[in-house]
């Protein structure tokens, strides 16, 4: 077939090529464009270069915020979009106004990776001034706390300068610097005067300055591969692309490997009408995704109008590899990456000797556009091997903001070498024995877990990772336990997190809002039943299924019997028991009958300011929500009694 000739005769034959000229022609801007390969450096006369230090931000805007509570006209992502407002739009505030207003509310940051940070600008948001009790108002104190990951708890950050409260300006705090992943404010809100209940908080904008917040980039191996061969896959509409099923590995030295690809799944509607999209794999050894295009054709493609070329690096002495096929374009913009190419034969005294380069032309299949490819020659290494594999974890899924992952996980390992094709791989997970690595390694029990590799080359040396992983998948459990007070309740929410530990409770009832519990609260009887819905969220962000318990509608007064009686269910041994208890208010004793779903009790002349209790075995896993009646009576003919229910929640201890 006839080939347009290259019009400079210099081509034709070798140049000499150092290494310094050559590893800025493998690096410059355009130089390989559509190579295919991108050599990051040959040789080490390049100069080295430092980077500047991070300049402080205000880190706020990369984070997540979070609080106790946000009053439904608000909006809680106003704290970190750049705009304060003191008073006026309730969408420019976060604020927490509603029927049950607690003494305490917070307002806190996450961000994805750790932030280290040492200066605070918040501005309030209020509807008026005066402490009546009420409305929106600048709280009577706060302060700044961090996440401390060591104890999985909130402290006070160090050295403040000061906790202004400012109602119409910025409110700066400094303190002495923190890393950290979570940072809160927790405000004391302001007391009425006269009355015993407190002001809402509002807050229009948070800033916190300092630096990162973001996931710092994987470290270049320096083994890894420079490239990979280009996938460009043409297909027609309503027809799913034959993706290939490997793609060659380039590295430095010349090596070409091929190396599996498993593709994301490509959907029948990405080919359902003409134009291109996307596609990314996963290969052993590599840690980049794999990349490649997909063109949906809806006709003949038209002549070939491109190829691209292509650039090899061989080693002196060694014929180079050249690829099997390359990239044309087509006049329907389309590509196509497997279009086979045959290359002109090579003189070996092209590449005898290195520090040079020269030039290959190959017949393109179904064009008479030429191939072209530039072979790099460079020289072997055979100096003694001392240099370790590069090992690699790579971890899926991520972790949460909270830095904990919520999931089971797969930790995949990869390792490579600047000689030897394939490193012995092993893994250990937790201080265990070591194991050859077979495939990704599953972490899926809650703690922290602790998975190190290994890779050892063919000269002895091993190179070694290690990946410290924080899980827990499991929410946290919240107990109610509710007193009998008569005409009233007491209602107490009390939550357990074995893994990263509980970081808040909310809850609501009727004419309350979804919000942080504080403390113990009482509730009127009403002639309806109310449900009470509650949940935890542990420090790894689990949330609880909401749990719900009824409190019973107000019934004729019983005789007037001092008791107070509560029930709650308990997890033990993975299965459910429900524990009641009754105290006796009287200056007398009281017998006290206790009857449930799972059984019966009965105490004869329970003392004064003493209690009887009980638990049932449900030999269940879990139970729904119900309630324990109790008995109570002075004993003899003219003896009172009294008749109490109280209510547990219901519990799955799976």
């Amino acid at each position: 077939m006839a080939r347009a000739g290259r019009g400079a005769a210099g081509f034709s034959r070798p140049r000499r090529w150092t290494a310094a000229t050559l590893a800025g022609v493998l690096v410059g801007a355009g130089a390989l464009g559509g190579a295919g390969i991108a050599v990051a450096a040959v040789g080490s006369s390049l100069p080295a270069v430092t980077a500047a230090a991070e300049a402080p931000a205000n880190v706020a805007l990369l984070g997540t915020p979070e609080a106790s509570y946000t009053a439904s006209w608000h909006a809680i992502d106003a704290v970190n979009d750049g705009e304060v407002a003191h008073t006026g739009s309730y969408d420019k505030a976060w604020a927490t106004w509603d029927g049950n207003r607690p003494a305490t509310q917070w307002l806190e940051y996450a961000w994805e990776a750790p932030v280290r940070v040492d200066r605070s600008v918040l501005s309030f948001w209020s509807d008026g001034e005066g402490a009546n009790g009420d409305n929106v108002r600048v709280p009577g104190s706060w302060k700044i706390q961090y996440w401390d990951e060591a104890t999985s708890t909130y402290k006070d950050v160090v050295n403040p300068s000061a906790y202004g409260t400012a109602r119409l300006a910025p409110n700066e705090t400094t303190f002495e610097p923190v890393t950290t992943t979570k940072v809160r404010a927790t405000f004391n809100a302001l007391k009425g005067a006269t009355v015993a209940t407190y002001s809402a908080v509002g807050v229009t904008e948070w800033e916190l300055w300092g630096t990162g917040g973001t996931e710092e980039p994987e470290p270049v191996d320096p083994n890894a591969p420079i490239d990979v061969s280009p996938v460009h896959v043409p297909t027609l509409v309503g027809e799913l692309p034959d993706l290939p099923e490997d793609v060659d590995a380039i590295y430095e030295d010349g090596r070409v490997a091929s190396v599996a690809v498993d593709w994301a799944d490509v959907t029948a509607e990405q080919v359902a009408e003409k134009g291109s999209f996307g596609v990314t794999g996963v290969a052993e050894g590599i840690v980049e995704p794999v990349q490649g295009t997909v063109y949906v054709r809806d006709g003949e493609p038209g002549d070939v109008t491109e190829v691209d070329y292509v650039s090899v690096v061989t080693l002196a002495g060694t014929a180079p590899t050249l690829p099997s096929s390359v990239t044309a374009a087509f006049e329907d913009g389309s590509r196509d990456s497997r279009t086979g190419v045959e290359w002109d034969a090579v003189e070996p005294s092209h590449y005898a000797e290195a520090g040079g380069l020269f030039f290959v032309e190959g017949d393109v299949e179904g064009t008479d556009l030429p191939a072209e490819a530039t072979v790099f020659v460079v020289a072997p290494d055979d100096a003694e091997d001392t240099i370790a594999p590069t090992v690699f974890l790579s971890v899926e899924p991520g972790p949460a903001t909270s830095g904990w992952y919520v999931e089971p996980v797969r930790v995949t390992v990869a390792a490579s070498d600047n000689r030897d094709p394939a490193p012995a791989v092993e893994v250990s997970v937790d201080g265990g024995a070591w194991a050859a690595y077979t495939g990704p390694v599953t972490v899926d029990t809650d703690g922290v877990r602790t998975v190190a590799a290994r890779a050892t080359d063919a000269s002895g040396n091993v190179g070694e990772a290690t990946r410290e992983l924080k899980v827990d998948a499991t929410a946290p459990v919240t107990v109610a336990t509710v007193k009998n007070l008569g005409s009233s309740v007491e209602v107490t929410l009390t939550a357990t997190d074995a893994g990263s530990g509980v970081d808040r409770i909310q809850w609501e009832g009727p004419g309350t809002f979804w919000g942080t519990y504080q403390e113990p609260f009482t509730r009127a009887l009403t002639e309806e039943p109310q449900v009470i819905e509650f949940a935890a969220t542990d420090a790894a962000g689990n949330q609880e299924v909401r749990q719900r318990i009824e409190l019973p509608a107000l019934g004729e007064p019983d005789p007037d019997l001092a008791v107070e009686v509560s029930a709650s269910a308990k997890c033990v041994a993975g299965k459910v028991a429900v524990s009641v208890r009754a105290v006796n208010g009287e200056d007398v004793p009281v017998d006290v009958k206790v009857g449930s779903a799972f059984g019966s009790k009965s105490f004869t002349g329970v003392a004064p300011g003493k209690s009887a209790s009980q638990s049932f075995a449900t030999r269940a896993g879990s139970v729904d929500a119900g309630v324990v009646t109790i008995t109570a009576s002075t004993g003899g003919a003219d003896g009172t009694s009294a008749t109490f229910e109280a209510p547990y929640a219901a519990l799955d201890c799976g």
